[in-house]
């Protein structure tokens, strides 16, 4: 069998910036090989099977060469695996994207480059920063700053994005006075442009450098030089949605629907899923033998799309779905989806004994089956295979060794995760839909 790459453009970390062909190729990759500037739940948008693999650089450690990840591609394809190789930003600017698929034609491995929107781009658009406009700036220049290299005579009406220029900036700078650049051309530094944590550094072009130490400003960044950025304090949006800067995780046993991470992220929010499992495999031959009148407890409903969609597979009737028993902070969740027959218990061993009685059958999650009294096992049963325990790898344990604002526990499961490892959360709270 014939593998295939994808040299995916991940986009500059704000997870709703993703392209719709990227979300379909992910949902088919049998390997994911990323970088650092990747956001960690993209990665759920691949398959449970999928093998993760990390290659993320930074500057000053030891990481994964360039020409080990180009043999890492090149060996995955000829297994015949279908490989998404996920780039923040854009593949083809600054990404060494070129490299890659050069390397895989000279092995004839068929590949295909999906763009991404580089940070260059929405970095501006998320400080309020024009790339463009009347009067002010007429074009702009996207230029590597790394070693200090700025070889470029000012030009009016004109804007410059420097990228990968942070370490450098007091020879991007200097460079650019001497060759004519006002010294008090308006300039800043966006950091982690995008993400919740954006932070924006206004300056004018000569005290750059100072302000930037001054306010201890890290990569990511992007610095941009022109007179756009007189106006990025008018224009500023996302600084100033009411819960920017705050770093919310939410910890459940299983991957969340997008939706509940995107009310924290449209409130400015930087949210992280950390689901203890990557997804439930559901049992097809219980739902083969299933009876419409048992009972599905679920302690979170992100469980419930994969039973349904199994149900229908073996094509069994959505009309005869078996009654739910959820917990209370549930309850909202299942009227909006249309349950009606639905019971609450906070725990399986709270269920009403009814349930357990006159021959009804209880169905849990393997996971939970697992963990039940003896004494009640003996009334229950699986409905799903052991799910894939999400592996911490070194971009998880980076964003995880982050103080957090708020920790949302979904589930039983990921509040017992949480109180085992040393998550740094000023505030925790259950989950309520």
């Amino acid at each position: 069998m014939e593998g295939r790459v994808y040299l995916v453009g991940a986009g500059p970390g704000d997870p709703r910036l993703l392209t719709q062909y990227a979300v379909k190729r992910m949902a088919v990759a049998d390997t994911v090989i990323y970088d650092r500037l990747i956001h960690p739940n993209i990665l759920d948008l691949a398959p449970s099977y999928a093998e993760r693999v990390y290659v993320g650089k930074e500057h000053g450690k030891v990481s994964v060469s360039q020409d080990s990840i180009n043999s890492l591609l090149v060996e995955q394809a000829q297994k015949g695996k279908t490989v998404v190789r996920l780039k923040g930003g854009d593949p083809f600017l600054f990404g060494r994207g070129g490299e890659e698929a050069s390397v895989l034609r000279s092995y004839h491995i068929p590949f295909e480059i999906i763009p991404g929107l580089s940070s260059s781009m929405a970095s501006l658009s998320y400080a309020g920063i024009p790339m463009t406009h009347r009067g002010l700036v007429q074009g702009i220049s996207i230029v590597g700053g790394f070693d200090g290299h700025f070889p470029y005579s000012w030009q009016d009406k004109h804007s410059w994005v420097v990228l990968m220029g942070l370490e450098h900036v007091n020879d991007v700078v200097a460079k650019a006075l001497d060759a004519g650049f006002p010294p008090d051309l308006p300039a800043c530094a966006i950091e982690w442009g995008t993400w919740g944590q954006q932070r924006i550094v206004r300056a004018t072009l000569v005290t750059l450098p100072r302000v930037v130490k001054a306010r201890a400003i890290e990569s990511p960044c992007v610095l941009v030089l022109g007179e756009n950025v007189g106006v990025s304090e008018e224009l500023s949006w996302w600084e100033k949605q009411p819960w920017h800067a705050r770093r919310v995780i939410v910890v459940s046993a299983y991957p969340v629907d997008w939706s509940m991470l995107e009310e924290y992220r449209e409130q400015g929010a930087e949210v992280l899923n950390w689901s203890v499992y990557l997804s439930a495999s559901v049992a097809r031959d219980s739902l083969v033998h299933m009876a419409s009148d048992a009972t599905i407890f679920v302690e979170e409903f992100a469980v419930i799309n994969t039973v349904m969609n199994e149900w229908i597979t073996i094509g069994r009737d959505l009309r005869d779905f078996p009654n739910l028993c959820i917990p209370p902070s549930e309850l909202t969740q299942a009227g909006r989806r249309g349950f009606r027959r639905v019971e609450v218990a906070s725990h399986v061993e709270r269920m009403p004994r009814k349930l357990y009685g006159a021959g009804r059958e209880v169905y849990v999650t393997f996971e939970q089956f697992q963990s039940l009294d003896p004494s009640v096992k003996k009334h229950v049963r699986p409905f799903t295979e052991p799910a894939i325990a999400r592996r911490r790898d070194a971009l998880w344990s980076f964003h995880l060794s982050k103080k957090f604002d708020m920790a949302v526990l979904v589930s039983p499961s990921g509040e017992k995760w949480y109180r085992e490892n040393p998550i740094i959360a000023e505030h925790t709270m259950f989950a309520k839909n």
